[in-house]
Formats: C-alpha cells, structure tokens, sequence
C-alpha cells in the first residue's frame, strides 16, 4: 500500500475539519471588532456546517479503507510534523473553496480578494495555523482508537446483514406443487350397465 495515499488522506480530511473549525472563529472574532475597523468578512457562516460534514466523511472514509494500515503502524510517521505543512496548505485551499462558494451562493459574486480570510493577513493565519497543528494532534492521537471502533462497526454491520438476510430466507413461504387439474384421472367404475338400487321403504 502507498505510504504517500495514507497520508494524504488523513491530511485531506484534517485540513477541511480544521478550516470549519477556525473559518468561524475568525470571522467571529472579525465581527466583534477585535481586528479593529474594516469589513473582513461576509458576514454569513452557511459554508461551516457543510465543509464540517465534508471533513468528518473524508475521516471516514479514510478510516473505512485504511484502518488496518492505522492498526499496524504503516499510516502515519511517528513524528507528525513533517505532515503539518501540507495539512496547512490544504486547510487554506479548503478555506478559500469554502468562502468563495459562499459568497458565490449568498451573493452570486465574490466580494474582495483577500475577504476569503476573514481577517487581517497575519491574524488569519496564525488562528488556522493554531487550530491546524490541534486538530492535527488531536485527530492522531485518537487515530487508533477511530481505527478499532471504525472495524468494530464494519463487523457489526456485515454480522447484523448476514443474519437478516438468513432470517428473510426462514421466512420466505415455501413454494407449493403446482398441480395440473388438466389431466383426468382414470377412476375404475362402471357407468350405464345398471340403475343404483332402489332404497327400501
């Protein structure tokens, strides 16, 4: 199995759950006025919810196909740095898909450049890049534990389908012998020899 799709996977799904989680933040903290005046935001929150779903499916998914890579120790480095800088760059894709999409929906065009950050340059950044390395850790650390749950899941669900379908197959009627009334069946008597006997008073 390629070491470079297992963790690319679990990078995908990090950086979309930790772009849900922060684009909210910033653009909280932005409309409290903490990053003093201006407009940083759209003012509406309708991508965080679906970029949330988006990013707990790509979990797992990855832990559906990898989570024997994950018990066995194939899936991840032991030291997660290396992977934060990429994690990092996919979250801000992410997030840049994300507002563009929803300023596109609310708005039907895109409001300013840089309004995809949700605040000022360097406070933008740095909240993702803090939200980037928790939800990085985070997630790894329960990785595992996902990994068995996830398997546990699986075999409960072919064990709970194997036994409906041997329970519709017990219940299933069975099929009757068709029987052809078509055909006469020879009876041995003698017809028109003689009348039935009279019945005595």
């Amino acid at each position: 199995m390629n070491r470079t799709s297992l963790r690319l996977g679990f990078c995908a799904a990090v950086a979309v759950i930790a772009a849900a989680i922060a684009d909210p933040i910033v653009e909280f903290a932005s409309n409290a006025g903490c990053f003093g005046a201006g407009r940083f935001t759209d003012r509406s929150n309708l991508d965080v919810a679906p970029a949330i779903a988006v990013g707990v499916a790509l979990l797992v998914w990855y832990l559906i196909a990898k989570a024997h890579a994950v018990l066995a120790g194939r899936a991840l480095p032991q030291r997660i740095a290396p992977l934060l800088p990429l994690i990092f760059i996919l979250q801000m894709i992410t997030l840049w898909a994300m507002e563009t999409a929803e300023q596109l929906t609310v708005y039907e065009h895109v409001i300013g450049p840089r309004l995809w950050l949700g605040g000022p340059l360097e406070c933008s950044l740095a909240i993702h890049a803090l939200l980037c390395v928790a939800v990085t850790l985070i997630v790894a650390r329960s990785l595992r534990r996902l990994a068995v749950t996830t398997l546990r899941v699986i075999a409960l669900i072919k064990t709970t389908a194997s036994f409906a379908a041997h329970a519709f197959e017990m219940l299933l009627p069975r099929r009757c012998d068709e029987r052809s009334f078509r055909q006469l069946v020879p009876v041995l008597c003698r017809i028109g020899e003689r009348a039935p006997p009279l019945v005595r008073a």
